[in-house]
């Protein structure tokens, strides 16, 4: 009876071992994805942090006009994003509640989300639709984002008063968000 435990179990055990290594090798794979999309996001980013933000302006919904070079002396948060990017409409609460409710009233802070690929009037009615309160402003042909980069959206840039690229990060993740807040908080100080 013994002798005929150990032969189901022999089995059993061989299915598991099969098992364990066919995860590992979907582990490791997951794993050389990951890193993959990282170095195409670092290959496609045009702009790092310490470097001067490039010069361009906009316009928001509001019809405000601002360039970069006018907006010195002030942090500045530019958000990357569109409205067809579930990622970018997981981050959109975020930063209005986390961001613009917490920094908007201040006067050394200004936010814009620039919606790639997005015309004027599809920014108004994005805006308005989902309530938002921050600045948002188009960019039909890809101009002021292809400074910063050429693929990959949520993109979050943080410029510092001196115009100077102080934080940038792609995707949304709560903890990288977190991290974006506190280089938020500490160029106000």
């Amino acid at each position: 009876m013994l002798r005929f435990f150990y032969m189901l179990l022999i089995p059993v055990f061989l299915l598991s071992c099969a098992q364990s290594a066919e995860n590992n090798d979907q582990s490791n794979e997951d794993k050389k994805k990951e890193t993959d999309v990282e170095a195409d996001i670092r290959a496609s980013t045009r702009i790092e942090e310490g470097e001067q933000v490039p010069a361009f302006s906009f316009t928001t919904t509001e019809g405000e006009n601002y360039s970069m070079e006018g907006l010195k002396g002030k942090v500045v948060l530019l958000n990357f994003f569109a409205t067809w990017c579930p990622t970018c409409m997981d981050e959109m609460p975020a930063l209005q509640k986390q961001v613009w409710e917490k920094h908007g009233e201040n006067d050394q802070f200004m936010m814009v989300s620039i919606g790639r690929e997005q015309n004027m009037q599809k920014m108004k009615e994005f805006r308005s639709k989902k309530g938002y309160d921050f600045h948002f402003a188009p960019d039909t042909g890809r101009v002021i984002y292809g400074k910063f980069a050429e693929k990959y959206i949520p993109r979050n840039v943080v410029v510092d008063p001196e115009g100077t690229i102080a934080y940038q990060n792609t995707g949304y993740d709560e903890q990288e968000f977190e991290q974006m807040l506190n280089v938020i908080a500490r160029e106000l100080e």
